[in-house]
């Protein structure tokens, strides 16, 4: 599995690995649906489009994730399947890609974890011997 969770005092932590920063990326926003349910039973029935520009990579990552968390929050959008890249130019990182999904319905998506927030608490975005590596932890 491209991610594994660990323990963290009242929150959720996430330890991502990648083969490039666009599956490390997609692979979080996996974790994120998995810490709030399931991940395997969200459909891509509905896609939203995505384009996001930080000026590091680990701030890039949090700000991706609070915006799917955003997304779930206001249009009830867990996130099945992300294809998105991920590119370095002038001194910025930008995200661009789309999410697929359905809206959470609790009779067929059982709630595990409510997720308030990505923090920056332990934030890690580093490459790795075969690709990249992330470490986060998400606020619940």
């Amino acid at each position: 599995m491209p991610y594994a969770f660990f323990d963290h005092t009242g929150d959720v932590g996430v330890r991502v690995r990648g083969g490039s920063l666009a599956l490390l990326f997609a692979d979080a926003a996996l974790a994120l649906t998995d810490t709030i349910t399931d991940r395997r039973l969200i459909a891509p029935l509905r896609s939203a489009a995505v384009d996001l520009t930080s000026t590091a990579v680990d701030l890039l990552l949090v700000d991706w994730l609070n915006d799917l968390i955003y997304r779930f929050e206001t249009d009830s959008l867990a996130v099945g399947r992300a294809d998105v890249s991920v590119t370095a130019r002038e001194g910025a990182w930008n995200l661009r890609g789309t999410v697929s999904g359905e809206s959470l319905d609790p009779a067929r998506h059982p709630v595990r974890t409510l997720v308030k927030a990505a923090t920056y608490h332990a934030l890690d975005v580093s490459r790795a011997a075969d690709g990249w590596q992330a470490t986060i932890v998400l606020d619940v």
